[in-house]
């Protein structure tokens, strides 16, 4: 069996430098330290920081002292200002390339625009953006007709939640530019996104099946086990490598592994090495890994 591992996969920058923050602040910060949501979308990294003495909460309002961590996804500037007039002190490890979209929308509300944000309105990262200016951003979950888009007068923007699907935006794009006379599009896809999907549009037709590694709330790791199952091959996001079934492996030849952007390295190596000893139970004793960061 041939194992190939996606070019692209794993930790990003804004992921690894979220995690960096919350762990110096450990170090260096004796008294309480509450991270606000989940500082990533991994249920591992989540567990680790906890064992760590780093406590974690979804209500600002439960936080009554110490520090307050805001997470690689971003909060409403409101939710930062109330957090420091209680006496708190603010660590902001928001991703950059989720302050791009906060800046993008600042930039057309500033010019007369009402914008639209594709993306999940229940994601941490949407609530965060839809929070700058709620009377003038308008989150949509879905946008594959016409009739997904409102009502509005006026000049309008699209722009994107970070780890939108590249294709699914393009085609709102269009849609919007058709539904309303001014448009201005701005795709704000993160560049870890954008790698992370172009990789597995290059694995998955040359493989039988691909396992991604990844928590069910990451939203970047559900779109990668989306896109190899719109391509036709069989696709298991998974969380840990103790999910990894038998069944899984038999019969293939050729098993692609990839991870969305929050997943840690050591996950990864946990499901190749777990991936190695179920094919060993089942009789496959030939396999081969293939890592795509290596390809020129």
């Amino acid at each position: 069996m041939n194992i190939y591992l996606a070019r692209a996969r794993g930790f990003c920058m804004g992921v690894e430098r979220s995690i960096s923050m919350a762990e110096d602040a450990r170090q260096k910060i004796d008294g309480e330290i509450t991270i606000l949501n989940e500082i990533v979308h991994n249920n591992s990294v989540v567990a680790d920081l906890e064992s760590k003495g780093i406590g974690r909460t979804t209500n600002l309002n439960e936080i009554g002292r110490g520090t307050l961590i805001i997470s690689a996804h971003g909060v409403a500037p409101r939710v930062i200002e109330t957090a420091r007039d209680r006496g708190l002190d603010v660590i902001d490890s928001t991703c950059p390339l989720v302050t791009v979209l906060h800046k993008a929308a600042d930039y057309f509300i500033k010019r007369g625009y009402t914008v639209l944000v594709y993306g999940d309105p229940n994601h941490d990262e949407m609530q965060g953006v839809k929070g700058r200016n709620p009377e003038k951003i308008i989150v949509l979950k879905e946008i594959s007709s016409l009739d997904d888009l409102p009502d509005i007068e006026g000049k309008v923007a699209l722009i994107s939640q970070s780890t939108q699907s590249m294709e699914l935006f393009d085609k709102a794009a269009e849609l919007v530019s058709r539904k309303y006379d001014e448009v201005k599009i701005k795709n704000t896809i993160c560049d870890a996104t954008r790698k992370r999907q172009s990789s597995i549009l290059e694995l998955a037709p040359e493989v039988d099946t691909v396992i991604v590694v990844g928590s069910q709330t990451s939203a970047n790791s559900k779109r990668l086990a989306q896109i190899s199952k719109e391509l036709g091959t069989p696709s298991y996001l998974i969380d840990h490598a103790e999910e990894i079934q038998p069944e899984w492996l038999k019969g293939i030849e050729n098993l692609g592994i990839t991870a969305g952007a929050s997943t840690p390295g050591w996950l990864i190596a946990d499901v190749l090495e777990k991936v190695r000893a179920v094919a060993l139970t089942i009789g496959i004793t030939d396999i081969r890994v293939f890592d795509g960061k290596n390809d020129k």
